[in-house]
């Protein structure tokens, strides 16, 4: 499995290791980016070319986790869209809470949302960081956790018994 693969096809499965770290490493760029990019007063065109391969990045391994839990891959496409809503609603909510006035009706639909959101949020981390992959393969191809090539001579059944690196601690064995 290459680098290539893990990070810009959206094609097979990654388990929730294999995403966490993907996931933290682009946070901590967009972070670095982030700090960087504003202290240099970038044009806006010159951020999207550093925000469109993350984009892609974060969808690629999102659908490749949705797979591991035998979801479609077009869900990764709603995680997002439901990641920036948050983004824009957390926004309005610290200008509400600075003194922007609104009515009561927009305060309850407001809070309402705010619920909404977070539930939504909470599920999504749920589901892609903590719940454990389709056991075995799925449509989507095998199993992350248990992939490995194995020959005809490693598909014998391993016989019933002491394992050999305990035998060969033990000294030699008795001739019958």
């Amino acid at each position: 499995m290459g680098w290539v693969w893990l990070l810009f096809s959206f094609k097979g499965r990654i388990g929730r290791a294999r995403y966490l770290l993907v996931e933290l490493a682009l946070l901590t760029l967009w972070f670095t980016l982030w700090i960087v990019l504003r202290a240099e007063f970038v044009s806006p065109w010159e951020q999207w070319v550093a925000a469109i391969p993350m984009i892609w990045i974060n969808l690629a391994v999102t659908a490749k986790r949705l797979h591991d839990r035998n979801h479609d891959g077009w869900w990764a496409v709603a995680v997002f869209a439901v990641n920036r809503l948050s983004y824009v609603f957390y926004g309005l909510l610290f200008g509400v809470s600075f003194g922007i006035d609104i009515s009561l009706v927009e305060e309850l639909l407001f809070a309402l949302l705010a619920v909404t959101v977070s539930v939504v949020q909470t599920w999504i981390i749920i589901e892609l960081f903590f719940l454990a992959g389709t056991d075995g393969p799925n449509r989507f191809g095998p199993d992350p956790t248990r992939a490995t090539i194995q020959s005809p001579i490693d598909s014998q059944p391993e016989p019933a018994g002491v394992p050999d690196f305990l035998v060969s601690r033990t000294g030699p064995l008795p001739r019958s």
